[in-house]
């Protein structure tokens, strides 16, 4: 039994003493027999605790599943960590992400290359000592822009100001103690003074105009897909680099870690980064990028072909007036350089991105007809001989005010019939070429009588009917028998018979096509040579009325054989009449692009005036393959340095320098297997086509 000792006690009216438990309620404790002590007034004594009744163990009620509740679940903050598998990722073959990334096979144990996955690759370094002293913006753009199979990495560590400065001037502090102990004859006294003078420099710049101290490496990687080539682009980049002024190094035997460090790791070799570390401030830093690119790709454009420089992808847009003040074109080479199918194929990739294309083709026009049939183009032949017909006395336009579709001016009434008129004036100057003044003066009023007599005169609601159709236009015809009734004008009548009643009466009648088609060719390659110049004026007038109806909608007019408008053939009336298109078709959302043979063509009329207006106006340019004595002339016309002349003159057919704006660029005009069918003019291949066709019809 467990005893408990109280040091509390007290004694009761019959003398005897008590003791009390004080964990417990006060109560009297049952008397003792047993007298104290002599002496003692108080004393302890062991008590028996009163034993605490067992508490009886409830039995826990079974309770069925269906009553049991679920445990709550608990959404835990952290996600846990997956547990790791019992085996290695090696072990198991699982694939990781350096197992996608790695080569699958490399093979380093040659001295001069390393090669990986099949492929030669040789590295090399700029020392420190080959950069050139003093460079300008894009200094690295000819090693950058070198071609295909060689990368440039180059690699900028920023160093502390505090750190950098006390070295560099405890170093020139050194560099002029040792200036006064040599003399001025001894073989190092430029090195030392000009270390002098390029600290004080380095000094200088960063703390007055706040530049930065980098340190710099550049290495610079040539691969090939074998041996033979690598070594040539080796070759070439060493004598690239030295023509800059620049000393590279071949990394032999340090092949593996110039792998490594052109790897986008941020890891440089440091025996790499020892040899080719060289000190650049802020300004050489930023000068280093390669801002400036020959490399043509407009985002918006068509693709031409390929860049044959760097096998990039070359895109032209000429309506984006942001890069290009204005998107006319010339084109020019000899015969048989591509012309005609370096035009078509621009027109059929423009028609792809919903531009309305016009092609006049004065020569060879029946080259342009498949590839317009098989897009769903118009193709219109002008001829004596062919029963398409266009009004060239027919006022097609509703309004000269181009921006009327906008509706935030107010509506003008300008004459239709009179700029009708003065275009008919330059038709009567192609057709008779010895017109007089006094011939002018009497066919002006009798142009005025021929329309008001179908009732159109120079107000503008004349044009339409009362239930708002267009009235009837008067024709060649017509104007043939009103010339008739004059004598003064019966010379006229005489030139406009041919159109009238002879031969070409077939060109004379009302428009009986349909003109409202996004590609539409024109071909006047039948026209008699005296009649070509008169044709293409018919079909230009047309497409320059199309032009001028909106400002909003994207236009290419594309003239074929410019030659035959601005050429010693011509007439300085209709001279003057495409160079006025080529310097106001900007404005109204349009782009010319003229192709012709030679150079030469554009300055045979007028001692040049207009060919010359005409280049100068066309900001971009194609020169296709030419004779020597052609590339020269061209040379100083389009200012081309002595390179791209002689890339000119060694280009093959469908191969040609584009110069746009500031970028001239030796390109490859590429066109896909269906563009191709449908505008080659191979004999074989026609050969091959006929072949097929047949083959297809027998089975």
């Amino acid at each position: 039994m467990k005893h408990r000792y109280q040091i509390r006690a007290y004694e009761t009216e019959d003398g005897h003493f008590e003791t009390e438990n004080f964990t417990r309620k006060k109560a009297p404790s049952p008397k003792r027999d047993r007298p104290l002590q002599d002496g003692v007034d108080w004393q302890v004594e062991p008590f028996s605790e009163p034993e605490r009744p067992e508490k009886k163990r409830m039995k826990k009620r079974k309770t069925k599943i269906s009553e049991k509740k679920k445990p709550r679940e608990r959404r835990s903050l952290f996600p846990r960590k997956p547990q790791e598998p019992e085996v290695s990722p090696l072990d198991s073959g699982a694939f990781t992400v350096p197992d996608i990334l790695a080569p699958a096979s490399a093979d380093l144990n040659n001295r001069d290359y390393v090669v990986v996955d099949g492929v030669y690759h040789t590295y090399f370094y700029i020392t420190g000592y080959g950069y050139p002293s003093t460079v300008g913006g894009g200094w690295l753009c000819p090693v950058i822009e070198s071609g295909e199979g060689i990368n440039v990495s180059f690699t900028f560590k920023k160093q502390l100001r505090e750190s950098i400065l006390p070295k560099i001037a405890h170093t020139t502090m050194l560099n002029r103690s040792r200036m006064r102990e040599i003399g001025d004859t001894r073989q190092d006294f430029e090195e030392v003074d000009g270390a002098i003078d390029s600290g004080l420099y380095l000094k200088n710049e960063m703390n007055r105009s706040g530049e930065d101290f980098y340190y710099m490496t550049t290495v610079i990687e040539v691969h090939g897909d074998d041996l033979e080539t690598m070594e040539q682009r080796a070759a070439w980049l060493e004598t690239r680099c030295t023509a800059l002024g620049m000393t590279v190094r071949r990394c032999d035997y340090r092949n593996e870690e110039g792998f490594l460090s052109t790897l986008p790791l941020l890891q440089l070799d440091p025996d790499i980064e020892r040899k080719g570390r060289r000190n650049v401030l802020t300004s050489g830093l930023a000068a280093s990028f390669p801002f400036s690119s020959f490399e043509i790709c407009d985002q918006t454009g068509v693709m031409l072909g390929i860049n044959q420089h760097n096998r990039s992808a070359c895109m032209l847009d000429v309506f984006d007036s942001q890069k290009y003040s204005n998107g006319n074109m010339c084109v020019m080479g000899m015969s048989g350089a591509g012309k005609s199918f370096l035009m078509q194929l621009m027109a059929l990739r423009y028609r792809q991105q919903g531009v309305q294309v016009f092609l006049l083709c004065p020569l060879k026009g029946h080259e342009l007809r498949p590839a317009c049939e098989a897009i769903g183009g118009k193709y219109i032949k002008l001829s004596p001989t062919s029963k398409d017909c266009i009004n060239i006395m027919e006022i097609r336009r509703s309004t000269l005010d181009t921006d009327s579709q906008l509706g935030r001016l107010a509506e003008r009434g300008d004459s239709l019939l009179a700029d009708k008129i003065s275009k008919l004036h330059i038709f009567f100057s192609l057709l008779k070429s010895n017109i007089t003044e006094e011939e002018k003066q009497y066919l002006d009023p009798a142009l005025v009588e021929c329309y008001r007599r179908f009732g159109i005169t120079f107000d503008n609601a004349s044009l339409h009917n009362e239930d708002g159709s267009l009235k009837v236009m008067p024709d060649l015809h017509d104007l043939y028998d009103l010339l008739r009734e004059q004598p003064e004008t019966k010379s006229l009548a005489v030139a406009l018979a041919r159109f009238a009643t002879g031969s070409a009466a077939n060109m004379g009648q009302q428009t009986n096509i349909d003109l409202q088609n996004k590609y539409i060719v024109l071909d006047i390659s039948e026209l008699p040579s005296d009649l070509i110049s008169v044709g293409m004026f018919m079909a230009l007038d047309f497409c320059w009325d199309k032009c001028k109806e909106s400002r909003v909608e994207k236009k290419l007019l594309m003239l074929f054989e410019l030659w035959t408008l601005i050429g010693s053939s011509s007439s300085p009336i209709a001279a003057n009449f495409v160079l006025e298109i080529v310097k106001i078709i900007r404005g109204y959302g349009g782009a010319m692009v003229g192709e012709t043979q030679d150079c030469h063509d554009y300055f045979s009329l007028g001692d040049g005036q207009y060919g010359r207006a005409i280049l100068s106006n066309s900001r971009i340019k194609i020169v296709l393959p030419m004779e020597e004595e052609e590339a020269m002339f061209t040379q100083k016309v389009l200012g081309l340095s002595d390179e791209e002349t002689l890339q000119v003159i060694r280009n093959r057919r469908g191969e040609g320098l584009l110069c746009a704006g500031h970028n001239r660029i030796s390109v490859a005009f590429q066109p896909t297997r269906t563009e191709y069918d449908m505008i080659t003019t191979s004999r074989a291949d026609l050969e091959r086509q006929m072949m097929e066709q047949q083959e297809g019809v027998a089975e």
